[in-house]
C-alpha cells in the first residue's frame, strides 16, 4: 500500500518576501525581523512564483532558475531555499530536498512547514531518524490548541508505525491527546496501528470512535477496508474502500488500496478498472499509472503494459520511486514477455544508474544483471 503525503504544505510556495515577521502564528515560527530584500533579488524571486502559478511542463525548471538567480543576488531570501526544497521534493530528488530544507532553516530556525518537509523527504530517503528529529521539532513549534499538531503527531506515529516502534508510536499519540485534545486522524492512526499489531478488536473500537468523531472523513473507511481486510471479510473491504471514495472522489487512496487487493488475487480485469479511474483523474499519478502497468501485463495485454510504463520513464520526475518500478516492470517485460533481451539489459542498465539507491527493486535488479550480464 502507499502512504499519500498528507502535508499540504510540502506543495505550498512560500509567500513574500520582506519586511517584518510575526514569531508565531499559522502553524509556524518565522524570523521576527529581516533587512529589506535586494530589488533584483525580489523580482527574480517574484518570477519565480509567476512560473509556478503559470504551470506547465517547464514550470518547475522555470521556478528554480529564478530561484538561484535571486540567491545569488541576496542569500538572505530563505523562502527561496524553502521553496526550491519544493520543487526538488517533487522531482523526487529528495538529497537535494534535504540540504534545500536545511538552508532554509538555517536562517529561519523555526519555521515549522519547513521542518515538515524535510521530515517528508528524510522519510522518503529512508533517514528515519532525521525524520523523526524534524516531526518533533516541528511539533514542538506549534501551540497546544493549533489543529496542524495533530495531524503532525498523527505523521510522527505514522513513521513510528512503519518502522514496528509501536509502543513509541502510541505514547506520541497519547501525548498529543493529553497537550491537544484528539480528532478522528489520531483515533485513524492508533487503528492502524493496532491493526499493524494485529489487535483487531482494539483497532475495531478505536476506528468506531474515529467514526464518531468524523463520520465524512475518508481515510477512517479507508482504515476499516484495511481492517475488514486483515478479518479475512473481503466484500466489506471492498465495500468500506467504495464508500471512502463515495464521500470525496479526490480522496483515491482507497481506489488505489482496493486495486492492490485485487492485483495481488490475480483479479487484473477489476483492478484494471480502479486504476484506469485513479489515472483519469490524476493523469500525474504515476504510482497508479505503473499498477495499471501490471494489471494489463496479467491481462496479457503486452502493448498497452509497454505503453503505459514507457509514458512514466518519460514523464515522472527522474529520480521518483514510480518511474525506477517503471523501469524495471519494463525491463521484465521485455525480458520475459516480449523476447526482447537487448531491450530489457538496457532497461536494467539505466535502471542502475538512475534509479534512487534505495529503492526496493535494486537487489532484484542487480540479481538480474548477473543473470544477462549487464555491463
Amino acid at each position: 500500500m502507499r502512504k499519500a503525503l498528507v502535508l499540504a504544505c510540502i506543495f505550498a510556495a512560500a509567500c513574500g518576501a520582506s519586511g517584518k515577521r510575526s514569531v508565531k502564528g499559522g502553524g509556524r515560527r518565522v524570523v521576527e525581523h529581516r533587512d529589506p530584500i535586494k530589488p533584483a533579488a525580489a523580482k527574480e524571486f517574484e518570477a519565480a512564483m509567476r512560473a509556478v502559478r503559470l504551470g506547465g511542463p517547464e514550470s518547475n525548471e522555470t521556478a528554480r532558475a529564478r530561484l538561484r538567480a535571486a540567491l545569488k543576488i541576496d542569500g538572505s531570501i530563505w523562502e527561496a531555499w524553502y521553496d526550491l526544497g519544493v520543487i526538488a521534493w517533487k522531482e523526487g530528488e529528495d538529497e537535494e530536498a534535504i540540504d534545500d530544507f536545511g538552508k532554509a532553516l538555517s536562517q529561519n530556525p523555526g519555521h515549522t512547514p519547513s521542518l515538515l518537509a524535510r521530515a517528508e523527504a528524510n522519510r522518503r530517503a529512508g533517514k528515519k531518524k532525521d525524520a523523526r528529529s524534524d516531526y518533533q521539532n516541528a511539533i514542538k513549534n506549534m501551540e497546544e490548541d493549533d489543529p496542524n499538531r495533530r495531524d503532525g503527531a498523527a505523521r510522527l506515529a505514522s513513521l513510528l508505525r512503519d518502522s514496528g516502534d509501536y509502543e513509541d508510536a502510541v505514547e506520541v499519540l497519547r501525548e498529543t491527546v493529553r497537550v491537544s485534545g484528539t480528532n478522528a486522524r489520531i483515533y485513524t492512526e492508533l487503528g492502524q496501528i493496532y491493526i499493524a499489531q494485529k489487535r483487531l478488536e482494539l483497532a475495531q473500537l478505536v476506528l468506531a470512535k474515529a467514526v464518531e468523531l468524523d463520520a465524512k472523513d475518508p481515510a477512517v473507511y479507508n482504515a476499516l477496508a484495511l481492517l475488514a481486510q486483515k478479518q479475512g471479510k473481503s466484500q466489506e473491504a471492498f465495500e468500506r474502500f467504495d464508500q471512502a471514495v463515495a464521500l470525496d472522489a479526490t480522496y483515491i487512496d482507497a481506489r488505489f488500496n482496493k486495486a492492490s487487493v485485487l492485483l495481488d488475487a490475480g483479479d487484473y480485469a477489476r483492478a484494471k478498472v480502479e486504476l484506469a479511474a485513479i489515472v483519469e483523474k490524476r493523469p500525474d499519478d504515476y504510482a497508479a499509472q505503473v499498477s495499471l502497468g501490471v494489471a494489463h501485463r496479467g491481462m496479457k495485454e503486452l502493448p498497452e503494459a509497454k505503453k503505459v510504463w514507457e509514458r512514466v520513464i518519460k514523464n515522472a520526475p527522474k529520480r521518483s520511486t514510480a518511474r525506477a518500478d517503471a523501469i524495471w516492470n519494463l525491463a521484465i517485460l521485455k525480458i520475459d514477455f516480449l523476447e526482447d533481451p537487448a531491450g530489457g539489459k538496457a532497461e536494467l542498465e539505466r535502471y542502475m544508474q538512475e534509479a534512487p539507491s534505495n529503492h526496493a527493486k535494486r537487489q532484484d535488479v542487480t540479481n538480474k544483471c548477473m543473470e544477462v550480464k549487464c555491463r
